[in-house]
């Protein structure tokens, strides 16, 4: 039998945060299975997860190691399209709200525009949406300033828009519906990144078929920001960084095609941005200290 939409969400070490998105969308007449792969969370994620979920409509599964962001979506659509062959993937972080009307909202859309491969709502808080970087684009994104500015600009147009869908470069990783024959197509996300820069491959590979990403400005969702890069990094934006370049290397390296001075360029912007985030979390820590004195 072959379902509409299936709904993938990646734990790791959110089993609270998984099972109330869980147990909300499976309600959703609209979304036909729900997928939960844990990531091999050292929390006793799955084990809990299996149990609460034995005799629902839902499927929790275990990804073999804790490859990162990219690997464990792919193992959970694999997963669904295997067993379920679904024409819509919806990919979502536990950390998410959304609201049924969206879901079916978007899968209308989807249904109705045929040349898109991935759809997203605008996100409620911060920013969802950017262009698809070249090597300029890929420097601004090292940049906290620079980048939030230019993500706050797109942002800007696109609430201003009198169009429903309207074609972007990059949507965010934490909420988007995919075509189950798209992400085979373009063998889905690149597993050689752990954390950052998914989107950006799923959307190079994505254009590099033909297929374009839609923002659907008149719908939103909620995101709490990744609670659970939060815990493994404290908060801070310094000590996820690393990642920023071992994963924008790999972009750069094979979808750019780099040269070594362009690589030593971007090493030297990535060693500046490294400082600006530094300073930035000095100052949020002082901001936090101050805060708790006067409370």
């Amino acid at each position: 039998m072959r379902y509409t939409a299936v709904m993938v969400i990646l734990n790791y070490n959110d089993k609270k945060v998984t099972e109330r998105l869980t147990r909300t969308v499976m309600e959703y007449e609209c979304i036909d299975r729900v997928v939960v792969v844990d990531n091999c969370s050292p929390d006793g994620s799955y084990e809990e997860l299996r149990d609460l979920f034995k005799k629902a409509e839902v499927d929790i599964i275990k990804a073999p190691v804790n490859g990162g962001y990219a690997s464990g979506n792919n193992f959970g659509i694999r997963y669904a399209i295997e067993h379920y062959d679904p024409e819509y993937i919806f990919v979502a972080n536990p950390d998410i709200a959304v609201n049924e009307t969206v879901i079916r909202n978007m899968i209308r859309d989807m249904s109705n525009h045929h040349t898109y491969g991935v759809m997203a709502p605008l996100v409620n808080q911060g920013y969802n949406v950017w262009k698809l970087p070249d090597f300029i684009g890929m420097i601004e994104s090292l940049f906290l300033v620079w980048f939030t500015l230019d993500k706050k600009r797109i942002r800007k147009r696109l609430l201003a828009s009198e169009h429903s869908i309207v074609d972007a470069g990059v949507v965010e990783g934490s909420f988007f519906v995919i075509r189950s024959k798209d992400f085979v197509a373009i063998d889905g996300f690149d597993e050689r990144t752990f954390l950052y820069a998914e989107e950006i491959i799923l959307a190079r590979r994505l254009e590099e078929i033909g297929r374009k990403i839609g923002v659907l400005t008149k719908e939103r969702y909620d995101h709490l920001h990744s609670a659970s890069i939060r815990k493994e990094y404290n908060s801070s934006k310094r000590k996820a960084f690393p990642n920023f370049y071992k994963s924008f290397y790999i972009y750069n390296k094979y979808y750019l095609h780099t040269n070594r001075i362009q690589d030593m360029i971007f090493y030297i912007c990535y060693c500046l941005a490294y400082c600006e985030r530094f300073v930035y979390d000095v100052i949020n820590r002082t901001l936090r200290i101050k805060m708790y004195d006067k409370a």
